[in-house]
């Protein structure tokens, strides 16, 4: 990541750098060369490290890491989240380690701005980190205040929020690169925005200025150039987090979906004392489950950011269709004739109408489509897609439901 950075960024990279997530020295570092070898050493500690934890709790049987002791479908639930945290650590440090090159390519531009412009431009991203960063805090706390933290619980927590706060890290460091792209889109769609009143106003009024014709080439051919920058971001994006996006949603979406089973078990099973399901014990011993609160919004946080950045394209495209280019200060009656897209080097023409349908084409062939991997666009509609599968393994879950051992906790 080059360019000048400001307070703000500044801060949450070296955030990421500490928690082992960016690989790369910041502007301004002293040894650039060392910091990375450091970067890349601690990185790989900490992946062996977690490792290490996962397995020794897998291997330690149910007296230490598993919630639900005495239940084979708890544990089972239990055993899912570590297999998929394990696998969500090993994306995310894998790709600190080798996907150095397009992280380092992600470009971010920018001069001395104050902080207040800061916070606006970060705006999206601090809420969502801080506010759902409080939640669960919140959660955790209240969770505690109305149930004993027994040595148990204790070594469960230990052992398995660390990984419930990395995923959640790594999810907002996605975020914080989507912010960063569309703020880089959003901008040309404003400058779009501006040749498309002129030329506008132009044409209404017959006022322009010598040259106007070529003026409005010039800018356009610089958006286009513009576009090709912020197209190459996005490719870097999806080449520094291609495995951590697919791995990250698979360990959020597993800890929301057996959660969720076993909390229709426990109520199945009737494991409360003597009293019924509402007895207090059995309801605050249940308070475990609103913990998937947070979770249940980190996902759609992800998602709102991918489409905040996807949904521009069009209106991009939107406003370069609205450039008057046949006026009386402006005259290009050959709009209508399609040309190939052709690469920058052979883009010298002397037609306005066909630069615009140049850069259209280029919008049609160079979409910013963020995806999984290529498996799933990373759009509103997955959230549908994920409530869905979650609704259907809960009616197998309840058709089939497991007879194991009823001791709970």
């Amino acid at each position: 990541m080059s360019g000048r950075l400001g307070r703000i960024l500044q801060f949450h990279l070296r955030l990421f750098q500490w928690l082992g997530f960016h690989g790369l020295p910041l502007p301004g570092d002293a040894s650039p060369a060392r910091m990375r070898r450091r970067l890349m050493a601690w990185s790989l500690f900490l992946l062996i490290a977690l490792s290490a934890l996962i397995a020794l709790c897998l291997a330690s049987g149910e007296d230490w890491p598993f919630l639900f002791r005495g239940d084979m479908f708890g544990c089972v639930n239990d055993a899912l989240k570590y297999v998929f945290a394990e696998l969500a650590m090993v994306a995310i440090y894998l790709e600190a380690l080798s996907c150095q090159r397009p992280l380092a390519n992600f470009c971010v531009g920018g001069g001395a701005i104050s902080l207040r412009r800061e916070l606006q431009q970060y705006g999206r991203f601090l809420i969502t980190l801080y506010a759902l960063m409080l939640t669960e805090l919140v959660f955790h706390l209240g969770l505690w205040q109305v149930q004993p933290l027994s040595r148990h619980m204790l070594l469960f927590w230990s052992s398995y929020e660390p990984f419930v706060c990395l995923t959640y890290m790594r999810n907002v460091q996605f975020v914080l690169h989507l912010e960063l792209l569309r703020e880089q889109l959003a901008a040309l769609q404003r400058e779009l925005g501006l040749l498309a009143e002129y030329s506008r106003f132009a044409s209404e009024t017959g006022r322009s200025f010598p040259g106007f014709e070529v003026f409005l080439r010039r800018r356009l051919l610089q958006k286009q150039r513009l576009y090709c920058d912020i197209y190459d971001m996005f490719k870097c994006f999806q080449n520094a987090f291609k495995f951590s996006i697919l791995a990250v949603l698979l360990t959020i979406n597993i800890r929301i979906a057996v959660d969720c089973y076993f909390m229709y078990y426990s109520i199945y099973k009737n494991m409360a004392p003597p009293g019924g399901i509402f007895t207090l014990n059995f309801l605050l011993d249940l308070l475990y489950y609103y913990l998937i609160l947070p979770a249940l919004l980190e996902i759609p946080a992800f998602i709102y950011a991918s489409q905040s950045c996807m949904v521009i394209v069009p209106r991009i495209a939107h406003q370069l269709h609205n450039i008057v280019t046949d006026s009386v200060c402006c005259s290009c009656p050959d709009l209508s004739l399609q040309v190939p897209y052709l690469p920058f080097a052979d883009f010298i023409s002397n037609h306005f109408p066909l630069q615009i349908q140049n850069f259209s084409l280029q919008l049609l062939h160079q979409p910013v489509r963020i995806d999984c991997l290529g498996l799933t666009t990373l759009d509103c509609s997955l959230l549908t897609r994920i409530a869905c599968s979650v609704g259907t393994y809960m009616i197998y879950t309840i058709q089939f439901m497991p007879k194991f051992g009823t001791h709970y906790i």
